[in-house]
């Protein structure tokens, strides 16, 4: 299978103590456990669903740039998306309704627009993962409890909510992965047991689609 992984710094791997990238982040892990497969890494520090971050270059915004990412890496038999994290930050002033189902409603309908797939066989299968949930330690982190705040902890607890319904329309997958929480150095991205968690899941996961 050739398997595109659409995300933001926790797809990219980015280490909080660091600043660099985990060698041993899920996708790494997913491709040394599946070595017959093709692991596509398509992970961007700050990618949103679907805001502009207006202290950013746009290529952030998630909807924007999918169709780009689509085209350049067909074929395809599985697009795994998983975002909303940074749409929970306080300068967006906004909330789970409009950044996450209204914003996944917009990305999905970009990312299956057919013209996506014209030099392809076939249109990959569509999977949105819930992104992690918070650690409650986020508060002691000063970078994150001000981007964040308590709106944006709340937001990403909820957001399953959000996210599932826009997916059924969409007839695309959902999955909300088991006890899947972010370090505790920052709050907000997986340490390296959560990047291990996330990889044994979806191990499983992805059988059912060859």
């Amino acid at each position: 299978m050739r398997i595109l992984f659409y995300g933001d710094s926790n797809t990219w791997g980015f280490n909080a103590q660091t600043g660099m990238r985990f060698e041993n982040r899920f996708t790494a892990l997913l491709q040394k456990r599946m070595p017959h497969d093709t692991i596509i890494e398509c992970g961007l520090c700050g990618r949103t669903i679907c805001h502009d971050d207006p202290y950013a270059l746009e290529q952030r915004n998630g909807a924007k740039t999918i169709a780009m990412e689509l085209k350049t890496h067909v074929p395809l038999d599985l697009v795994v998306i998983m975002l909303g994290t940074n749409d929970a930050k306080r300068h967006y002033g906004t909330n789970a309704l409009f950044s996450a189902e209204k914003g996944m409603d917009i990305l999905l309908h970009e990312a299956l627009d057919l013209n996506n797939f014209k030099h392809a066989e076939k249109i990959p299968r569509f999977l949105v993962l819930c992104p992690p949930k918070m650690h409650p330690d986020y508060q002691k982190n000063i970078r994150t409890l001000t981007n964040f705040g308590q709106e944006g902890y709340q937001m990403i607890e909820t957001m399953a909510l959000q996210l599932q319904p826009v997916c059924q329309k969409w007839k695309v997958d959902f999955k909300e992965l088991d006890n899947i929480i972010a370090g505790s150095f920052d709050g907000l991205h997986l340490d390296e047991t959560g990047h291990q968690k996330i990889a044994e899941q979806l191990l499983l996961i992805l059988e059912d689609y060859r």
